[in-house]
């Protein structure tokens, strides 16, 4: 019985660490290209995120600061890069499960679409 129970407690310990990490993930800009002539479209968010089952178990992909980057462009058509970029990672909690998320808030440049 002693013997199952510090198998339980490793594997939570396991669990835990594998899980509780940072993101730890960099982008290094969110535009490549040319010199156009830009305007200020708005503030704008994106966010990736993670569901944890019981609060430690994995049950997505890990949450990408590049994918928040992506997501937080698409929120304003024309949008070609972000400004005044804050990265930020939040964990919400709920009964059963938790939700880690990245969280990019930016003021995006473009072309406005008509």
């Amino acid at each position: 019985m002693a013997q199952m129970m510090c198998r339980v407690i490793v594997m939570m310990m396991v669990l835990g660490g594998c899980t509780s990490s940072l993101h730890g993930t960099f982008a290094a800009h969110s535009f490549q290209g040319g010199s156009q002539q830009a305007f200020a479209l708005g503030t704008v968010e994106g966010r990736s995120c993670q569901v944890q089952g019981l609060y430690l178990l994995p049950m997505d992909e890990p949450p990408s600061t590049q994918q928040a980057l992506e997501a937080a462009k698409q929120v304003i058509p024309g949008t070609h890069y972000l400004v005044d970029i804050s990265i930020d990672d939040e964990t919400l909690w709920h009964f059963g499960y938790a939700r880690q998320c990245i969280v990019v808030q930016a003021t995006a440049w473009g072309m406005p679409q008509q």
